[in-house]
């Protein structure tokens, strides 16, 4: 959606224009979930985070003074329900996901397929077990391609800390998987 089309839409729900809402929901309701999955690492949990969001942002709308700031609004009031939600089960597992579109190049080996489906599964697993500030980042970032401007207008955090918490992620990550791989060679 344009930015020009996505202004004009918002003030349409600024005014009440139910099906503007709509048509807005449709644009973000599939960012904002996979999102909220990625995140809580739940199917069930992440469609409830998602819709209680979007009831939140329809309520909230009016509030909003610049359209143009839309998509950072809208993830922040995102984040702060999934964290919202992470903060009541805290000391619950997590559940690891599944990922429901399995892309493969044409000319992968079934030996390659499972390599590759074996790794993505332990680092989908590991990014459930970041610490959640840091597992957002992560999210927001490889996942959403946000910029490290956004994802800090999103968090309430500096860029140096999104940055900060990025490589300290990435770090992680990278050092279990080679503990893992390590081991197995």
């Amino acid at each position: 959606m344009q930015a020009d089309d996505q202004e004009v839409l918002i003030r349409r729900v600024q005014s009440g224009d139910t099906e503007a809402f709509r048509q807005l929901y449709g644009s973000y309701k599939d960012q904002v979930y996979d999102y909220c999955r990625r995140l809580l690492n739940n199917a069930e949990d992440a469609e409830d985070a998602a819709q209680e969001a979007f009831v939140r942002i329809y309520q909230n709308i009016s509030t909003l003074d610049h359209p143009a700031s839309f998509r950072y609004w809208l993830y922040t009031i995102v984040r702060n329900e999934v964290f919202g939600r992470i903060r009541l089960r805290s000391g619950h597992q997590m559940e690891s996901l599944r990922d429901d579109e399995e892309r493969v190049w044409i000319d992968e080996t079934p030996h390659d397929k499972s390599v590759r489906s074996e790794t993505t599964e332990l680092v989908r697993m590991m990014i459930g077990k970041l610490k959640p500030e840091y597992r957002e980042v992560i999210l927001l970032r490889e996942y959403e391609g946000m910029s490290y401007v956004e994802i800090a207008a999103i968090t309430g955090n500096t860029e140096s800390s999104v940055k900060s918490r990025l490589f300290k992620a990435r770090r992680a990550l990278f050092e279990m998987l080679e503990t893992i791989y390590g081991e197995k060679e």
